[in-house]
């Protein structure tokens, strides 16, 4: 464990002092102390990262009260642009890169015991899906897990929804849409039983099984929809659907590879590392395209300055949750 502990706090120190970061901080008017301990530099980093909460001033404008992370136009595909000169957002660009946030990961690993996808708003099932098929075509996966939240879709989803998955209600109906255009699963009894259920979305639970003969990579693939441990209050967050897949998929002391896509992949790595690997003893690393797989699409999805600066936040508060797991 202690070598665990050092290997996962260098990779948060290697992030959390690199000079873009720095350089962001500056640009931002803030300034890193110098001399501080890790874990004071990321409670700095933190509360500075503030500044870059895109998400929660969309709710401060708001005048109604929300139970939900997503609502009140705070979700990532909603975050306005930032009006700065544009060498300013040249350079915001250049510093994300520097940090992650930008270009394409592949993982150096070619054998996993397990291939965890979770899932996102809009085109996100899709492009990760889909990124997952090509890590399954090149390398050796013992077990495909695709999990996503029970969620109910936004208005703001609508235009994706229609070119992914018609007809689609929830996170999971995108996920489940997504497994049959990727691997080419028959998911009729998937749908039939999504339909014929109680609705209870963020609490709804369900777990299906493909053996290996049911699509052309010759992989098991599971479909799980991740109930919210606080249904009232919220959706199922990153960190639960990742517990629930590795409670569910057996994942205690196998290898694993997290599959993403940019500018998620810093944020969901400490994420995985925290939830997964440390908590089942799991040997794990991650892997995700590039923003030109979304920057190719609509203006919503475009991964502009700002959202690249709210996944710098992001990264910034997976990394100290991590941090202060391993200082237990």
């Amino acid at each position: 464990m202690c070598d665990v502990a050092a290997e996962y706090r260098g990779q948060i120190e290697a992030w959390c002092t690199h000079p873009a970061l720095s350089e962001l901080v500056d640009m931002f008017g803030g300034c890193i102390p110098p001399g501080l301990t890790l874990s004071a530099r990321l409670a700095f980093l933190d509360e500075f990262s503030g500044v870059w909460d895109y998400r929660a001033k969309a709710r401060q404008q708001s005048a109604a009260r929300f139970h939900n992370q997503d609502a009140g136009g705070a979700v990532r595909w909603l975050i306005p642009r930032l009006d700065l000169p544009g060498d300013q957002l040249e350079r915001i660009e250049g510093l994300a890169d520097q940090l992650g946030l930008i270009a394409e990961l592949q993982p150096s690993g070619t054998e996993f015991d397990h291939l965890v996808v979770i899932g996102g708003g809009r085109y996100t099932n899709l492009l990760r899906t889909r990124y997952a098929g090509e890590m399954v075509a090149s390398r050796r996966v013992g077990n495909v897990v695709l999990a996503a939240a029970s969620r109910r879709l936004l208005d703001s989803e609508a235009d994706a929804v229609a070119a992914c998955a018609p007809g689609a209600r929830t996170e999971f109906e995108l996920m489940v849409a997504a497994a049959r255009d990727v691997f080419g699963l028959d998911v009729d009894e998937v749908y039939a039983h999504v339909q014929r259920r109680v609705d209870r979305v963020q609490s709804n639970e369900t777990v299906w099984h493909f053996p290996p003969d049911s699509n052309e990579f010759g992989v098991p693939v599971m479909l799980l929809e991740t109930p919210s441990p606080d249904p009232e209050r919220r959706r199922a967050n990153s960190a639960d659907t990742y517990t629930f897949a590795a409670q569910t998929a057996g994942m205690h002391g196998s290898s694993c590879l997290m599959v993403t896509g940019q500018p998620l992949v810093p944020y969901l790595h400490f994420e995985a590392l925290r939830t997964l690997a440390l908590r089942y003893d799991i040997r794990l690393q991650s892997a995700g395209f590039g923003v030109h797989e979304y920057n190719r699409l609509s203006a919503m999805d475009q991964q502009h300055p700002a959202k690249l600066l709210q996944e710098v936040r992001s990264t910034i508060r997976s990394a100290r949750a991590l941090e202060d797991q391993l200082r237990r």
